[in-house]
Parts: structure tokens; sequence; C-alpha cells
């Protein structure tokens, strides 16, 4: 309970990576919260097996780069907690998205991007931005960074190399 609710501080900015507990129990927990997440979002586009891959392929990135990150500032110490709080946020705001593309009307890649209401796009972008900004903030916290201004650019540089490396690997899997 105490991980469930550091979590949430995380998300509203109220408390940092140092604040989940440093134990194999919370990060097992909220990396499987943060793959099934995943799975809900990727079965429907991609089906069981691809999402699979995809969503395994995508934490291994994320701790691959946190590790490095981290290393960088001789840090490397922080990886576990920085590492479930990126994954466990991740986690949340992605199930936010997928509601809100079941009430979009479920995901449809056959769907033209014109038929996708306008709230929902507005609402993807906020919980997009949301996610940009906890991930600077876990990110300053972290790498003890003065400015929040930075870790957000860190998190923008993560988000464009899971990014690329998830659709170099959905093009290859197609």
């Amino acid at each position: 309970m105490n991980g469930l609710t550091a979590m949430l501080n995380i998300l509203r900015l109220h408390a940092g990576p140092q604040d989940l507990p440093a134990d194999n129990g919370t990060l097992v927990f909220w990396v499987g919260i943060a793959l099934i997440a995943g799975m809900v979002i990727g079965i429907p586009l991609y089906g069981f097996g691809q999402a699979l891959a995809l969503n395994v392929m995508d934490l291994v990135v994320l701790y691959a780069f946190v590790v490095i990150v981290l290393s960088m500032q001789g840090v490397s110490d922080r990886w576990r907690q920085t590492f479930t709080a990126m994954a466990g946020t991740g986690a949340v705001l992605g199930l936010l998205m997928a509601l809100l593309m079941v009430l979009a009307g479920g995901p449809d890649p056959a769907r033209e991007p014109e038929e996708v209401a306008t709230g929902v796009v507005f609402g993807m972008l906020v919980l997009l931005a949301w996610l940009l900004l906890v991930f600077g903030h876990i990110l300053q916290q972290a790498l003890g960074l003065g400015s929040r201004l930075v870790g957000m650019l860190i998190a923008l540089g993560y988000i464009v190399v899971s990014s690329v490396v998830t659709q170099t690997a959905i093009g290859l899997f197609q």
C-alpha cells in the first residue's frame, strides 16, 4: 500500500522515486502492472504475441535508459526506484490512455484519423504531456538536477528512443 500511495504522489508531483520502497517486491509489482497495461493497449492493435514482445522490449529500453543515464551522473544505485517510478507512472497513465481509446470506440488501426473525436485527441495530448512532466520530475529527483525542464528534455529523449525502437520492431514484425 505504501508503494501505491507513493506512486500516486509521484503522479501528482508531490513525491519522487526516492519515496518508493527500494525492494524487489515493489519493482516486480509495478513492472507487472506496466506489462499488463501495455498488453491491454497492445492486444487489440497487434495481437497477443506481438503486444507481449513490444511491451517487454519497451521495458528493456526503459531499464537500459535509466541505468545509462543514472550511471552517467554517478548515481547508478538509484536505478531500482527510478525504473520502478517510471514503469509505474507510465502504466497508470497508459491505462488512462486506454480508457480514452475505449471511450472513443476502441482501438481501430483501420479508422481514419479524422474519425477520432477532438476531445479524445486532446485528452491523449494532455496525458502525453503529463507523462513527459512526470518522467521529467522523476529524472530531476533521481539525477539531482536543478531544473525539471532538464529532466523533461532527458525524458523526451527516452520517449524518442523508445518510439524509434518500438516502431522499428513493428516494421520487422509485419
